[in-house]
C-alpha cells in the first residue's frame, strides 16, 4: 500500500510525526508548567516552615534543648499542615545545625555541627533549623499526578523544596525602646551560659554589685563603683543624674534612644527601686524577656561612674525587695537569651519594639 504524498511534499507519516511533537510538546508544557507551580509553593511553604521553626526555637521559654527543638519541629510541621491539610513533614525533613552568623551560608556536610560559641547553648548550639518540603514518591505526600504527559505514560514527578532560617544574634545596636536601665556583666553571663540553661540561674542586682547564685566577684567582672543602685543612664558617658519619673519610663517602655556596643555610658546613683515597683510587678506578670547591656569595664563611683558597652543579654525579672536597708534592696531575674556576644558589626544591627527581641530570623543562602 503506497501512501499519497500530501501537498507542498509532506507524506501522511511525517504528517503525524509532526502532531505526534506537537503533542508532546503541548503535553510537556502543560506540566511543566502545573510543576513550577507546585515548586513555588513548596519553596514558600518550606521558606515560612523553617522561619517560624527557628522563631519557635529562639522563643521558646522550655528549659531542656531537646524540648526547645522539639517544640519548633512541631511549629513546621503543624504550619506546613494547616497551609496545606494533605501535605506531611516527615521525621527527616526537618533538621537543626548551625549557620555561620557572618557568612549566613549552608554547607551540608557541617549544617548539624553545633556552635561551641556561648551564644547559642540554651538550644545546644543550634541556631539554625531545616526544612524539606516533598512531594515525591519517597515521600509520605507522594509524587505529583501528570495531567497531560499521562497520555505518554508517564504519570508521576518528585518535586521537592528546602529552606533554612537562623537566628542572626549579631546585634550592636538596639532603638527606640527595648532595653530596660538595668546592666549586667559579660563575664557572669559567659559562666551563666556554659551549662546551655540559664534560666536556672538566679540573678540579683544590687546597689552595688550584682550577684549570681549568691557569688559576686565573678573572675573577669570588674569592681562597680559605690553608690549605684544598679540602674543605667543610657543618654550618654557624661555624670549627669536621671530622675526617678525617667527610669519609670524606661522599665515601662524601654529605653528610647539607641545603645550601641563599643559606646561609654554612665550610670545612675539612687534607690528607686520602690519607685518602679508598678513597673517591676508588669513587667513579673508579663514575663517580658527585655535586652540588657553588658558592660566588661567600670570607672569611678557614685554619679561619675562610666562602663563601657560589649552587647546585650535577654533578662527577665521575677522578683525584687524593695524595703529594708539600701544595700539589701535588689531586682531579681533570670538571664534568658544571648543576644551579642562577639562578632557584632554595624551592618548587621536590628531594631526591637519595646519588650521585644533584638535577634533576627533570617533565611540563610542554599549552596
Amino acid at each position: 500500500m503506497r501512501y499519497r504524498r500530501a501537498a507542498g511534499g509532506f507524506n501522511i507519516i511525517q504528517l503525524l510525526g509532526i502532531m505526534l511533537i506537537s503533542l508532546m510538546v503541548s503535553a510537556f508544557g502543560i506540566d511543566f508548567a502545573f510543576y513550577f507551580a507546585a515548586q513555588n509553593h513548596l519553596q514558600t511553604e518550606a521558606d515560612s516552615a523553617a522561619l517560624a521553626a527557628t522563631q519557635q526555637l529562639y522563643s521558646s521559654i522550655a528549659v531542656d534543648p531537646t524540648e526547645k527543638m522539639t517544640e519548633s519541629e512541631s511549629t513546621a510541621q503543624d504550619l506546613v499542615a494547616s497551609n496545606d491539610p494533605d501535605m506531611t513533614l516527615a521525621g527527616e525533613d526537618v533538621a537543626f545545625g548551625f549557620i555561620d552568623p557572618q557568612t549566613g551560608k549552608y554547607a551540608a556536610s557541617e549544617f548539624r555541627t553545633p556552635s561551641t560559641d556561648p551564644s547559642y547553648s540554651s538550644t545546644s548550639g543550634y541556631n539554625a533549623v531545616y526544612v524539606r518540603v516533598r512531594k515525591s514518591s519517597d515521600s509520605p505526600n507522594g509524587a505529583l499526578d501528570t495531567i497531560m504527559a499521562n497520555l505518554l505514560g508517564i504519570h508521576q514527578m518528585n518535586a521537592e523544596a528546602e529552606s533554612i532560617a537562623f537566628i542572626d544574634q549579631s546585634v550592636d545596636t538596639i532603638n527606640n525602646g527595648g532595653v530596660r536601665p538595668i546592666y549586667a556583666c559579660q563575664a557572669q553571663v559567659n559562666r551563666v551560659m556554659q551549662d546551655g540553661i540559664p534560666e536556672n540561674d538566679v540573678v540579683k542586682v544590687y546597689g552595688d554589685h550584682v550577684e549570681v547564685n549568691g557569688v559576686q566577684n565573678q573572675a573577669g567582672c570588674p569592681q562597680m563603683g559605690s553608690g549605684n543602685w544598679g540602674f543605667a543612664d543610657l543618654r550618654n558617658c557624661n555624670a549627669n543624674a536621671v530622675g526617678s519619673s525617667t527610669i519609670s519610663d524606661w522599665f515601662s517602655t524601654g529605653y528610647p534612644g539607641s545603645v550601641s556596643v563599643g559606646q561609654c555610658y554612665s550610670t545612675n546613683p539612687g534607690n528607686f527601686i520602690q519607685s518602679v515597683s508598678p513597673q517591676l510587678d508588669t513587667l513579673i506578670a508579663n514575663r517580658t524577656v527585655f535586652p540588657v547591656p553588658l558592660y566588661n569595664t567600670w570607672s569611678g563611683g557614685g554619679s561619675t561612674s562610666k562602663v563601657d558597652i560589649s552587647g546585650f543579654v535577654g533578662f527577665r525579672i521575677t522578683g525584687y525587695k524593695s524595703t529594708g536597708t539600701q544595700s539589701g534592696r535588689y531586682i531579681e531575674g533570670r538571664f534568658q537569651r544571648y543576644i551579642c556576644m562577639k562578632g557584632c558589626s554595624s551592618s548587621q544591627g536590628g531594631g526591637t519594639t519595646p519588650g521585644g527581641t533584638v535577634v533576627k530570623i533570617r533565611l540563610a543562602y542554599l549552596h
